[in-house]
């Protein structure tokens, strides 16, 4: 078995899904060098970060993190989109374990209840396949010993891509496009609200505006990457 993976791997090396060099063989994904040159935030630990600020007057967040800064054709980048588009959801994974490691250490974050992604339109979903968000919020969730929901909050309408709007355009275009199922299920909880990419924090206003009409309910975040 081992000679027959050794003749593959000669002949279809495994690759960083973030800089294309091929993998060695202790490493998964990510080669190591990519995973030290990635742009970390350090938000974890800071209170009144770039990302809490973001949502100042507009929702109250609790505590708001990020694991990387995105930048247009950077390494992130490239690695969301083989999580996005190309069904690399190992990636979540790595990433997940590794911002929950982040947040297990820190002073912050302690009190979650719930991880809740950030739900896709069912058409969407079928078309894709998956929810990029969940091998990220498994792992997450399996390391700091939380409860993943996925089916509570949901998206009831198929919005347009965000990629290309403007912030006013991003807000307009998610306003009261979710909605939470049964709303007494968050009562008195704190809910970590997790997406993948944040630029003018549109979506996660509205899902986490959804949260907040939940009785005594208390709304984090926490993103792979931020854009600046």
């Amino acid at each position: 078995m081992q000679l027959f993976k050794d003749i593959f791997d000669l002949f279809f090396p495994e690759v960083c899904l973030a800089c294309k060099n091929q993998l060695y063989s202790n490493e998964s994904s990510i080669c190591t060098f990519c995973r030290h040159d990635f742009p970390q935030t350090d938000f974890t630990n800071v209170s009144n970060n770039q990302l809490e600020k973001l949502f100042h007057g507009r929702s109250p967040i609790k505590e708001a993190t990020a694991l990387f800064y995105f930048h247009k054709k950077g390494k992130v980048q490239e690695l969301i989109h083989q999580l996005k588009y190309r069904n690399h959801q190992e990636i979540g994974e790595v990433l997940g374990y590794w911002l929950g490691e982040d947040l297990k250490s820190s002073n912050r974050f302690k009190s979650i209840d719930y991880i809740v992604p950030v739900p896709i339109h069912p058409k969407k979903r079928r078309k894709r396949g998956y929810n990029q968000l969940t091998k990220f919020g498994e792992a997450l969730a399996q390391t700091l010993s939380k409860t993943l929901i996925e089916n509570e909050l949901q998206k009831i309408d198929s919005t347009e891509t965000q990629t290309r709007k403007g912030k006013m355009e991003r807000w307009l275009n998610v306003q009261n496009h979710f909605e939470i199922k049964d709303l007494s299920f968050f009562e008195n909880c704190h809910v970590l609200l997790i997406d993948d990419v944040i630029t003018t924090g549109a979506t996660l206003e509205a899902c986490s505006n959804q949260f907040l009409k939940c009785k005594n309910a208390t709304v984090s975040i926490a993103v792979i990457a931020y854009t600046e």
